[in-house]
């Protein structure tokens, strides 16, 4: 008797003390659940500001986009061929597809706060064998009233700066062959007669005080000039605008000759190559560019001083001022580091190696410098706003503020 009393005294309360940890371990795990729902009920998606609702909505949607339909009237920032250094311009026109959409016509000019001004009309016929191939004819007229002549080589002289006034029209047929994404290929025949005068810029002598033709080549004549080139491009950018990775390979080849003096032919061949590295996500990149401009002449033809390639300015050499210095021959190279320091704001240190030379064999890879520092104002697509800080040169800190990527 005494046994059995011991054993359900021992049982209850061995119940008790089982049972109370597994009632409490229950009711925790009541009240974690209950918690999870009140918390489910009180969240809700994540509100972006305005500031990045408007910047989202500025990469999705380029509000010059609304300004420039892909057909009808259409407004831009800038012009198709707006020279380096002509300042702030406005372009516009008209433009369509034709023909059930095989077809493009283009009507466009453009000005500038410098008095740079361009008309120009195109037809094309864009999506010849699947798209792959494009035709097309273009007749333009541009005037750049205020262009820089500093002299010839890389000892011409800051104090030596002119200004002379170039005038062309130009008609133009082309052939561009696209036979995959990422290869391009064409031909561009065409004519062009120039007319170089006396410069607009009033803060300089204009470029007949100073120079002569022999120490600027074609500055009294003004042949016409008939020209063939031949071109191929390897395009693997991951954004033409913005690249963050891959590269851009390509060869122009131009032949010019003259029809009116028989002085003035040449030959021009430009070789750029870009490469982008991306670090980790594409945050970080490092961006490298060369580019060789190089012209030849036979015995007793000359290469007017106008179609000499130029070194220097926010395009090529930072130190220095657009056009600084002019020869036969142009080699430079920009390397840049660039990091995203805020969302649209990208910033990159950056170094820049030039040269320039009457013959391909006296070029070097480092007669110039500057190097520096650099702001992006940007989309995932494009470069809305540039600001470059440079030091390096002989004539000092250089600033250059541009509406777009150096490359």
């Amino acid at each position: 008797m005494l046994f059995r009393h011991w054993m359900a005294a021992t049982l209850a309360a061995a119940a008790v003390v089982f049972s109370s940890p597994a009632h409490a371990q229950e009711t925790r795990a009541e009240v974690l659940e209950r918690q999870r729902a009140e918390k489910a009920t009180q969240l809700a998606p994540y509100q972006p500001t305005k500031i990045e609702r408007w910047l989202i909505r500025l990469d999705k949607n380029n509000p010059l986009d609304w300004l420039a339909p892909h057909n009808g009237f259409f407004v831009t920032y800038g012009y198709t061929g707006k020279p380096t250094g002509s300042g702030i311009g406005v372009g516009g026109g008209w433009r369509h597809d034709v023909l059930n959409r095989n077809g493009r016509v283009v009507f466009e000019a453009g000005h500038t706060l410098r008095g740079y001004r361009m008309v120009r009309a195109d037809f094309s016929l864009p999506r010849l064998m699947d798209e792959r191939l494009e035709v097309g004819v273009e007749g333009s007229h541009r005037q750049h009233p205020q262009e820089d002549f500093y002299g010839l080589g890389g000892g011409s002289l800051q104090s030596d700066r002119t200004s002379f006034l170039y005038k062309a029209p130009e008609v133009q047929g082309r052939a561009l062959f696209t036979p995959v994404r990422w290869f391009n290929t064409g031909v561009r025949v065409g004519w062009t007669g120039v007319s170089i005068g006396s410069g607009k810029d009033t803060r300089f002598p204009t470029t007949e005080q100073l120079f002569t033709d022999v120490s600027a080549p074609g500055l009294l004549d003004d042949p016409a000039f008939f020209y063939n080139d031949l071109l191929a491009v390897i395009d693997t950018r991951d954004q033409p605008g913005n690249a963050r990775a891959g590269g851009y390979y390509g060869v122009t080849w131009r032949q010019y000759r003259d029809r009116d003096l028989d002085r003035y032919s040449f030959n021009n061949m430009d070789v750029e190559l870009q490469h982008f590295f991306p670090i980790f996500d594409k945050k970080r990149v490092i961006a490298a560019r060369m580019q060789l401009l190089a012209t030849t002449a036979d015995d007793g033809q000359e290469v007017p001083f106008y179609y000499r390639p130029t070194l220097g300015g926010g395009k090529s050499l930072r130190s220095y001022s657009d056009y600084r210095f002019r020869d036969r021959n142009v080699l430079f190279t920009n390397i840049e580091y660039r990091w995203e320091a805020f969302s649209n704001l990208d910033m990159a240190l950056f170094a820049d190696f030039g040269s320039v030379a009457p013959r391909f064999s006296d070029l070097e890879f480092a007669t110039e410098k500057a190097y520096g520092i650099g702001l992006r104002f940007n989309t995932h697509k494009s470069v809305l706003l540039r600001i470059d800080v440079a030091a390096g040169g002989r004539e000092g800190i250089q600033t250059s503020l541009k509406f777009s990527g150096i490359f």
